[in-house]
């Protein structure tokens, strides 16, 4: 890969919602999942749940630049979804941005 190209951007982004509001926040991250996937420039949006905390969810992102990412995350199903989780989590959200190496 050279300077000039630019590379996909992997996300992978952590939630922890409370216990009680788990299916609550399933819900709304359920509903974003395919309106996500209809962004241009997204390449991959999937939504998982752990096998041992079934209140822990993550998402498997990729997308085709950074900038299509921040597009992403600015725009209005992220601050709408965001706004909706806000009472729902028991802690913060932990995103990892990830390029691939080899």
């Amino acid at each position: 890969m050279t300077d000039e190209t630019k590379p996909i951007v992997y996300v992978v982004a952590d939630l922890w919602p409370f216990p009680e509001k788990a299916k609550e926040a399933k819900k709304i991250l359920v509903e974003v999942v395919p309106e996500a996937k209809k962004e241009r420039s997204c390449l991959k949006y999937e939504l998982c749940e752990n096998y041992n905390d079934r209140a822990q969810f993550t998402l498997l992102q990729a997308w085709s630049t950074e900038e299509a990412l921040e597009n992403h995350l600015k725009g209005e199903l992220i601050i709408k979804a965001t706004e909706n989780l806000r009472t729902l989590l028991a802690q913060p959200t932990e995103i990892r941005r990830y390029k691939n190496i080899g």
